[in-house]
């Protein structure tokens, strides 16, 4: 797994927003399918529907898999939570990322989740 400092995780956030939005328009069609399947009353139409739904769903797993090889770790998916692997004072942290933040302006030890979350501001500069 590739370890980042957070320029390098931000660079690498800056690829991966765009996987983000994609994701999200993606969700947003695959909601209305389901929607209107769920009204559909022709067993072949539905049919076809359910098909583009799978499409649909492994498009989306396509775009999360890109989001891996760019070395994201998917914490969350509603919302998308993405962390990087950072190291600091001799240990391994989490950079950490919101779907809905500009940048990646938040840490968190290994063993802590989203609501141990800490400003990176409090990481020493000549460790990030």
């Amino acid at each position: 797994m590739k370890v980042f400092d957070l320029d390098s995780a931000r660079e690498a956030l800056v690829l991966i927003k765009p996987l983000v939005e994609a994701i999200n328009i993606k969700r947003q069609e695959l909601h209305a399918l389901i929607d209107a399947m769920e009204e559909e009353r022709d067993p072949l139409e539905r049919m076809y529907m359910d098909t583009q739904i799978r499409e649909i769903e492994q498009e989306i797993q396509k775009y999360f898999k890109r989001i891996e090889a760019l070395g994201g770790v998917i914490k969350g998916i509603d919302p998308i939570l993405v962390d990087f692997l950072g190291f600091y004072e001799n240990r391994y942290i989490w950079y950490c990322w919101k779907e809905d933040e500009d940048t990646i302006m938040y840490w968190h030890e290994m063993d802590e989740g989203f609501a141990g979350r800490k400003p990176v501001s409090l990481l020493s500069r000549e460790w990030v």
